[in-house]
């Protein structure tokens, strides 16, 4: 496919069904948990993973990241890497029921944030400094986005953030604040899916591992591709 076309793509595609469905049955209950966690417990546990994700990739990569058709490959195989490992830790949990589904939201958040990096790494960005962390928390929140104007105006945010040259413009640490706010309420939407996960776990637990693994795989799939999008655009303006 052409890169410029599969950006296009990106631009004017809705969220996944099962992310929309995921929002919607998320939604009366996510809020009312969000607000019995507290908000800088989360900012942590988002930083904190975010620091983990600086190790070395997990994919081995041996391409020149300036092909942006060798960097794509090499992309696709951190996506399958993501799916196949959060695929396993949901169909885990969810067969776990109580006891294990709450391991779930931080592994999957870890597990997305290290997608993320590769995925940049694999076009040749190593995605060091304040710039390059708010880029990442930029992708992960319209990874989790079902509003079409919402995502609209988020893809404007991440095009923005970028300079002719590819490289990121600069940031100052006051404006990285929202998007760890954005971040965190999309985290409550996530352990509010896993209360409902443990749900179904105690009581069916092979339904509960089913739902686990389909969820996890279908959240590192759009994980995968709001990276993409975005590493792409950055090495197209490079010159790629």
């Amino acid at each position: 496919m052409d890169i410029r076309k599969e950006q296009d793509a990106f631009r004017k595609a809705r969220p996944s069904r099962l992310g929309r469905g995921i929002e919607r049955l998320t939604n009366p209950f996510g809020k009312a948990l969000a607000s019995v966690v507290p908000n800088a417990l989360v900012q942590a546990v988002v930083k904190g993973i975010d620091a983990a994700a600086g190790t070395p990739a997990l994919a081995r990569m041996r391409h020149d990241p300036a092909d942006i058709a060798a960097a794509r490959e090499a992309a696709e195989k951190v996506e399958r890497l993501a799916k196949t490992v959060n695929g396993a830790t949901g169909a885990a949990a969810g067969f776990g029921g109580a006891i294990s589904a709450g391991l779930d939201i931080p592994a999957s958040i870890a597990i997305a944030l290290r997608n993320i990096r590769d995925t940049g790494r694999a076009f040749g960005y190593a995605g060091l400094g304040e710039a390059e962390k708010l880029f990442r928390l930029q992708i992960l929140e319209l990874a989790a986005l079902d509003d079409p104007d919402l995502r609209a105006e988020r893809i404007a945010g991440i095009e923005a953030a970028i300079a002719d040259d590819g490289s990121l413009r600069p940031v100052t640490g006051d404006a990285a604040t929202p998007m760890v706010d954005a971040a965190v309420e999309r985290i409550s939407r996530a352990m509010a899916l896993a209360t409902f996960r443990r749900r179904i776990g105690m009581v069916v637990p092979l339904a509960g591992s089913a739902v686990g693994l389909m969820v996890n795989r279908s959240f590192q799939s759009d994980v995968s591709k709001a990276a993409r999008f975005a590493f792409q655009e950055r090495r197209l303006r490079a010159g790629g």
